[in-house]
């Protein structure tokens, strides 16, 4: 017998609020919804209201996930919640979730590994479920509101970005069964910090008028990333994570990517000779939602019933700075 977690259930949350791609055209006085379709795949994305914060969107994707999974929240042990646009620079969006749903016994922080911080967390609650074995359930959340510090007069950010959450309840038990998450492979490199992000706010350019007046405090590309980063560094991790698991390409029933760009997709899917039936896209109706696209992404596959018990599935996702991370398990719902 061995000690594994697998997910029991999932939960997806979006804001009401919907931008198409017939705004943007009239919003720039421009066709960019030609380009935003047939290359990024993108047709409409739900944006936050006023009034409405990121953690809005988690307790509701955190509640589906704990009623499907038949889990009040006060047997949750571990709350992860992954971002990098949090509620608060302090204290951690993970408090806050955590006080609203009630969970009183759960330990919890915030995980930030810009887009990758999905993948990233759910490989370390992973681990956490593994060794403390008196723990039975954990939650990761990923989830996203970047639209909140948009330039809406720029088109290359405005047009792109949406907001969301996707949750995944995860249980530890014990089996002599291949079961559960079995690997995860990660690869990093901080030379890229300074390329995209929000860089006001924080102790190098505090939040004040001149921080203000140079626009730090919207998300903003100060660099280009090579265009084919993701196209060329996708298969190579997928290949490695693979081979860590002794598995074949073949074997992959399914494989989700970071909803940044379908034609990106494609030609990962074309390069790793895997039929493009097996992965699955939501970036037309959700737009770019960072950190939670993938499991918003799986909730929704899982929805139309491309997910069936015991399929091998793939997680790979990369996020500014840069992180990359992928992760494998066996689908058991």
């Amino acid at each position: 017998m061995k000690r594994i977690s697998k997910i029991i259930s999932t939960g997806l949350k979006v804001p009401d609020k919907i931008l198409t791609n017939q705004y943007f055209n009239e919003f720039f006085k421009e066709d960019v919804g030609a380009w935003l379709e047939s290359m990024v795949g993108q047709k409409e994305r739900h944006i936050l209201g006023e009034n409405e914060s990121v953690s809005d969107l988690s307790i509701e994707a955190a509640f589906m996930a704990l009623n499907e999974g038949g889990v009040a929240p006060e047997e949750l042990n571990l709350i992860i919640v992954s971002s990098d646009t949090h509620e608060y620079i302090s204290p951690p969006t993970s408090f806050v979730v955590q006080g609203k749903l009630g969970a009183k016994n759960a330990m919890n922080f915030d995980l930030n590994a810009s887009c990758a911080s999905f993948v990233t967390a759910l490989s370390t609650a992973d681990r956490w479920l593994k060794t403390e074995v008196n723990a039975k359930y954990a939650l990761v959340i990923g989830q996203y509101g970047m639209t909140k510090y948009l330039d809406w007069n720029d088109k290359y950010t405005a047009t792109l970005f949406a907001d969301g959450a996707g949750a995944f309840l995860l249980k530890g038990e014990e089996t002599d069964e291949e079961a559960g998450i079995l690997g995860s492979a990660f690869v990093a490199d901080g030379t890229y910090f300074d390329y995209i992000g929000v860089f006001g706010g924080g102790t190098k350019h505090p939040l004040n008028e001149d921080t203000i007046s140079k626009g730090l405090n919207k998300l903003r590309i100060l660099k280009r990333y090579p265009p084919d980063i993701n196209s060329k560094n996708w298969p190579i991790l997928t290949r490695n994570l693979m081979e860590k698991i002794d598995k074949n390409l073949d074997d992959i029933n399914m494989i989700f990517f970071t909803q940044i760009n379908l034609t990106t997709i494609k030609e990962v899917m074309f390069n790793l000779n895997i039929p493009l039936e097996k992965t699955h896209w939501v970036m037309d109706k959700y737009g770019y939602t960072g950190s939670a696209c993938i499991p918003m992404a799986v909730h929704d596959a899982r929805v139309q019933g491309k997910l069936k018990k015991g399929d091998l599935i793939v997680l790979v996702a990369s996020g500014a700075g840069y992180a990359m991370g992928a992760i494998t398990l066996k689908w058991s719902l």
